[in-house]
């Protein structure tokens, strides 16, 4: 699922907290006040809530007052007193909104991160639109408090140093494991002067599949726990990653049972079945794995309509 479609599912939630953040400054009070003490106003709000990137304050014209006010974490943001924003799409939401609103999703000039814009406008009694308080919020930050989950995406970066360190040990050993295949291929011409002569050419083979099941299941790791953007909250997340890496336990089995009957056929007839009972077993793990998908899958729908049947009655 990408962050669009997280989007829809917690944009209510998302827009109770970051419209909250934006409706508690703004009052007519605020535009009374001097620059400076209008900025301070706008840092104290950035400092109380850490997933809020910057902050500012737009005329009824949609021209800016004052400078940017960001996070000690974002760079080349200074600046911006009397910038026309008009043309922007908070802005034209807010014109006649009587409350907060929240913009899509949308990739940020700045950082180069999926943001999302709050506004609220601000309007005197009579109902006159005075100016706006807007702010600007990394996706993923304010998703990660909205869900609770800001101390494990803290963690991230460590965990995905330790799956790149296990990923490069797995790939070491299939290039160790193909290294032998090709030195292999030696006896393998030897003995095609040998009638009957199999176990050079059997071994060459399992040792080719053996480093390509090692690769292929290193790939999978790299790309699922460090590549990927994972939301481990959905059942598609796991599903989607226990799907890829039985599967490549699975072309290895079924190559090597393969293997094995050919080998049993020629060398010991009498052993067959158990490469019978190896393909069998190949065969069950791929229908538990076509079930494990499906029921899954089914799952989450029935959890998305759950979910979508609450919100509709609250």
């Amino acid at each position: 699922m990408n962050r669009f479609e997280h989007f829809r599912e917690v944009r209510k939630d998302l827009s109770v907290l970051l419209g909250g953040v934006v409706d508690a400054v703004a009052s007519p009070l605020l535009l009374q006040q001097d620059r400076e003490a209008q900025r301070q106003k706008l840092a104290c709000l950035i400092a109380r809530h850490p997933f809020l990137d910057l902050c500012y304050l737009l005329d009824a014209e949609g021209l800016q007052i004052g400078d940017n006010v960001a996070a000690s974490r974002r760079r080349n943001t200074q600046g911006g007193e009397g910038m026309d924003r008009s043309h922007r799409p908070y802005y034209r939401l807010t014109l006649e909104a009587h409350g907060p609103i929240l913009t899509e999703p949308y990739l940020s000039s700045a950082n180069g991160h999926i943001c999302v814009t709050a506004a609220a406008p601000i309007r005197d009694e009579s109902g006159k639109l005075l100016g706006m308080v807007v702010v600007d919020s990394e996706f993923d930050r304010a998703l990660a408090l909205l869900e609770e989950d800001d101390i494990r995406r803290g963690f991230e970066p460590y965990f995905k140093f330790f799956y790149i360190l296990f990923s490069l040990g797995l790939l070491a050993v299939s290039m160790a494991l193909g290294l032998h295949a090709v030195l292999s291929l030696g006896p393998v011409w030897s003995s095609a002067a040998s009638p009957g002569d199999f176990a050079a050419p059997f071994q060459a083979t399992i040792l080719f599949t053996l480093a390509l099941a090692v690769f292929d299941l290193a790939k999978t790791i790299f790309e699922e726990e460090v590549l990927l953007r994972k939301d481990i909250r959905r059942h598609s997340t796991t599903r989607r990653t226990l799907t890829r890496f039985i599967a490549a336990i699975l072309i290895a089995v079924s190559i090597e049972g393969l293997m094995l009957v050919f080998k049993f056929a020629l060398d010991a007839p009498q052993h067959l079945w158990l490469a019978v009972v190896l393909l069998l077993a190949a065969a069950a793990l791929m229908v538990a794995l076509g079930a494990y998908v499906y029921l899954g899958a089914r799952a989450e729908v029935l959890l998305l309509q759950h979910k979508d049947q609450r919100q509709e009655d609250s």
